[in-house]
């Protein structure tokens, strides 16, 4: 037998807690039938007692995109096929490998049970679920067609973390290359080159090469430690900055200016925000609550201002999104013109749904030539100077073996 704790309601507004005996939670769940009790929760009682395994919720994978990605395609699989909401997250529920995000179905399907719509039991889980998620669900109660946002949502986050998928395998290899040069250098200078330039320093009319390289590496051996400290110092100093919203502000500005990066930052921004767009449109969400909520998807504080700025001195005043985006400092000809034209044709969601598809396709371009051009330079300036290390030890020796 297992212990099973629960809540249940024993009427209206009077909710019980306890704990049962049961070979299986549906024996906990029959045994509150016969009570006229009608659960809100049921989990075992080894969940919630200390040193039980409620001591490893905390530590427990906190649900990833991926997880809440895959958990949509199931919703929506499940109520296009007909299934009612509550069975279909009882169902999902059960197949959740993430019980951190199982517990949380299980927490909806009793907010559900309770009377309340999936958005309401949403909701209660911001940190999972945003605001445009639950907007969405909403707008798709609201029509009657919450298969279909579902299935959007779905979608939606899909290519979502495709790019998020292209960023990171453009990024991984060049930093990779960075970091591990970086690390030889300084690991070569700091403690390797200190013995055996020590050789040399009884010479006089050393190469200049040498030279140069004996200041730098006198540095790095006598002053590596306040040099990683400073670095640390420096490193807590701008992520303390970046947390600040003037500092997030003035690295976000920063980053379009990058040559190449910037350029694929503001286009990767703009997809993001075109396909948000389109599809709050297309459910139905008024266009300046759909632009808030679009403008919230985007990482980049300054677009996401521009954009805020634009929704208030165009839609907020009666005017037309394209004229402010023409106004605008960072969104291209091509998206304004799109936007200008979906206006007048009354499909702004399937120009944006255009505007979202062409500029994936030029981050994916951007992506791939980034990756082709700085691999290469970067495996270059690692064996520059490496090559430059190598050359002043050995300068010397030559000219000791000249001179002999």
């Amino acid at each position: 037998m297992t212990s099973y704790a629960y809540k249940a309601k024993s009427g209206p507004g009077n909710t019980v807690e306890g704990a049962v005996e049961a070979e299986t939670r549906g024996g906990a769940l029959a045994w509150l039938d016969e009570q006229g009790l009608t659960p809100i929760w049921v989990r075992e009682a080894a969940e919630t007692r200390p040193g039980g395994r409620g001591m490893s919720l905390g530590v427990m994978r906190r649900p990833s995109f991926r997880d809440v990605t895959v958990f949509t395609q199931q919703l929506a699989s499940l109520t296009r096929a007909g299934v009612p909401i509550l069975r279909t997250l009882s169902t999902i529920a059960g197949q959740t490998e993430n019980r951190k995000l199982a517990r949380v179905v299980r927490d909806l399907t009793a907010t559900v049970r309770d009377g309340n719509m999936l958005s309401a039991a949403l909701s209660d889980y911001r940190a999972l679920f945003p605001d445009l998620y639950i907007n969405m669900v909403r707008a798709g109660e609201g029509a009657g067609i919450l298969d279909t946002i579902l299935q959007r949502l779905a979608e939606a986050r899909e290519r979502e973390e495709e790019m998020r998928r292209k960023v990171q395998a453009a990024l991984a290899y060049p930093l990779l290359i960075l970091t591990v040069g970086a690390a030889t250098v300084f690991i070569l200078l700091a403690f390797f080159l200190p013995r055996v330039i020590a050789l040399f320093r009884g010479y006089k009319n050393l190469p200049l090469p040498t030279r140069i390289l004996i200041g730098v590496s006198d540095v790095f051996g006598n002053h590596w430690h306040w040099m990683l400290m400073i670095g640390i110092l420096v490193a807590a100093v701008l992520n303390r900055l970046a947390a600040l919203e003037k500092g997030r502000t003035f690295f976000d500005a920063l980053k379009l200016r990058l040559p190449l990066l910037g350029r694929f930052i503001q286009e990767a921004e703009i997809s993001r925000f075109a396909r948000t767009l389109s599809l709050l449109i297309d459910a139905g969400i008024p266009i300046d609550r759909a632009l808030s909520l679009s403008a919230d998807t985007m990482r980049n504080a300054v677009l996401r201002q521009e954009i805020e700025r634009i929704r208030d001195e165009t839609v907020n005043q009666g005017a037309a999104f394209s004229a402010g985006l023409d106004r605008g400092r960072f969104f291209p000809a091509l998206m304004t013109n799109m936007a200008a034209v979906g206006e007048e044709a009354g499909s702004l969601d399937a120009a944006m749904t255009e505007v979202s598809l062409y500029y994936e396709k030029q981050c994916d371009q951007r992506a791939r030539l980034a990756t082709s051009l700085i691999e290469p330079i970067l495996i270059l300036a690692v064996g520059v100077i490496v090559g430059f290390i190598v050359a002043a030890m050995l300068l010397p020796i030559f000219e000791l073996g000249t001179g002999l």
